[in-house]
């Protein structure tokens, strides 16, 4: 009975820390993709993290810079949502705190760096 009851509170505590994939949250900002480098940056200036996407949201992501005759390379401002990795080493040589694995592309136009007004 006693080794029920220690086995049962095992399982208990090892789901309790198990992790759920949260759902996922939304970003806004800029994303620089160029040779080994897919660095995104969000309005607030959080990261860079490294931006992956795979199959159709990889082309939505692209699709600026491909209709902008510039490409394959450029920089992007995105809204997407995706979801956060925890801290660890991603990107080109494990360049990168965190990935942003996005989901769904909400908006991706070309980046235009507005010109400083100096006087």
């Amino acid at each position: 009975m006693r080794r029920a009851f220690l086995a049962g509170l095992l399982a208990l505590s090892l789901a309790a820390c198990a992790s759920t994939s949260a759902a996922p949250q939304r970003y806004s900002g800029v994303w620089d993709w160029h040779f080994e480098t897919s660095s995104f940056r969000t309005d607030e200036g959080r990261g860079p993290y490294w931006l992956s996407g795979e199959g159709a949201v990889w082309d939505q992501l692209n699709a600026p810079l491909q209709a902008s005759g510039r490409g394959p390379w450029g920089r992007v401002r995105i809204v997407v949502e995706g979801e956060l990795s925890e801290p660890g080493r991603y990107g080109h040589l494990g360049a990168y705190e965190r990935e942003l694995r996005v989901t769904r592309v909400i908006s991706a136009e070309p980046y235009a760096e507005r010109a400083s007004t100096g006087s």
